[in-house]
């Protein structure tokens, strides 16, 4: 008796609901029917309703049920609601452990979304996304049901472009990865979807730039894409060069492009090298001209280099790093030009910029030594072994981490050194000084091997 009272109360009362809310546009009363079946969806959207509103979902749904069969357009609210209802048993379920009802009630799930955009196709966007993110809640270790979570939030982002929630972009790259580590996608496909939510959070924060959850997630998808394996620089090479060939004065996309590039390994890439370049000729400094000339020392692209090591240099403030550079630089114009006085030079500069450093040192070992037939007899050939090894020991003593090869170099020219019968031929003996003149101008020590 007392239900039935509350049924008939809930009823009246619904009718005048109905009404009001029909009047300020909240329901759409046509979308009842007529006569007993007006009635009857009058009585059933009330009666779920109210036991909606008072959470009490077992007492709800069959109502509901009848609602969403018989009026489906009376309310978006019904859709909204059912989802709810049906979320909250899928978790109890899954708490019970019972994976057949929990299935059961996913699909019933995805017939309620489905059926709202059949009713309310303007929503398909948004409820694309819906199902997407449910489905990656509850079956994310079902790879048939990840499949529909990445078509489904890939639809959503191309219907919504830039207004996409982050919700449904998290989704999109979760499935995404999930789908390259069973090999149901290329390391092409995850580069375009990588590029394609990166433009949307792009978009996003340009318009909310202090918004910490938008750049949270930009950092978490750019970092789960690095680590997946799927940045090959084939596929970076393929998705930057249209960028960089559109846009090769802009800034932020080149160091976006020289970031990926850099960080998986493509820097031998001629797009890497481009780059690179660019962002040298918009801000210019010593470490990105260095970069370049060792870019171009491992292409054996010399003259290249050195213009960019003589910018490095250039540039430099700190002088130990200009004291590298120099050291480069001798290095090449000896090994490669063969102008060892202009190495000696760079040699001398680089001890002037750091004194403390063995390095260079050790390249004046080099060029005195490669000085063959140098001066006017055979005693002055054998000499630029004497000063050669001179420089060796001079770099050792400055730097104990370089006495390993300066021992080494020393052994290996001291075998060059005149004998005894030499020097007395030419006036010397043990111990005397001896000066080379030219552009060598060293003085030495007499000694024999």
């Amino acid at each position: 008796m007392k239900t039935a009272k509350f049924t008939l109360t809930v009823v009246v009362l619904a009718l005048a609901v109905f009404v009001g809310y029909s009047q300020k546009g909240y329901i759409d009363g046509s979308k009842y029917g007529h006569g007993e079946d007006s009635v009857l969806c009058i009585r059933n959207y009330s009666l779920y309703s109210e036991y909606y509103k008072q959470k009490n979902y077992d007492d709800a749904i069959p109502y509901w049920r009848l609602v969403f069969n018989d009026c489906p357009k009376v309310s978006k609210n019904i859709y909204q609601h059912g989802a709810n209802m049906y979320k909250f048993y899928i978790i109890q379920a899954s708490r019970k452990n019972n994976i057949d009802l929990k299935n059961a009630l996913v699909d019933t799930l995805m017939q309620v979304y489905d059926q709202r955009i059949k009713w309310y196709p303007k929503d398909k966007g948004r409820v694309l996304g819906y199902m997407a993110a449910d489905i990656l809640r509850f079956k994310k270790n079902d790879l048939v049901c990840m499949k529909r979570a990445y078509a489904f939030s890939s639809e959503s982002m191309d219907i919504r472009k830039n207004s996409t929630p982050k919700s449904v972009i998290n989704t999109y790259m979760h499935t995404t990865l999930v789908l390259f580590d069973n090999n149901d996608l290329t390391d092409s496909e995850v580069v375009e979807n990588y590029a394609k939510s990166i433009a949307i959070l792009d978009a996003q924060l340009a318009k909310n730039p202090d918004d910490e959850e938008l750049e949270n997630l930009k950092s978490s998808v750019s970092s789960n894409f690095a680590n997946s394996g799927a940045a090959s620089c084939e596929a970076l090479i393929k998705l930057f060069s249209p960028q960089f060939k559109e846009s090769p004065d802009d800034i932020d996309v080149l160091k976006r492009i020289s970031y990926w590039l850099n960080n998986t390994g493509c820097t031998e890439s001629d797009l890497y090298l481009k780059t690179t370049i660019s962002l040298n000729n918009i801000e210019p400094s010593a470490t990105l001209a260095y970069h370049i000339a060792q870019l171009y020392v491992k292409q054996r692209s010399y003259h290249a280099a050195v213009k960019f090591y003589k910018q490095a240099i250039d540039q430099e403030t700190e002088n130990t790093s200009r004291s590298k550079y120099l050291v480069e630089i001798g290095y090449i114009t000896q090994s490669e030009y063969g102008d060892l006085p202009q190495a000696k030079s760079y040699a001398l500069r680089a001890i002037k910029a750091d004194p403390s450093s063995g390095k260079p040192y050790l390249l004046l070992g080099n060029i005195y030594a490669g000085a063959k037939n140098y001066g006017p007899d055979d005693l002055a050939h054998k000499a630029v072994f004497w000063v050669s090894v001179d420089q060796y020991t001079k770099a050792k003593q400055k730097d104990l981490d370089l006495a390993s090869i300066a021992n080494d170099r020393i052994q290996a020219y001291s075998q060059y050194f005149p004998d005894t019968e030499m020097i007395f031929f030419f006036g010397f003996k043990v111990g005397d000084s001896y000066k080379l003149d030219g552009w060598i101008n060293e003085s030495t020590t007499v000694r024999t091997k």
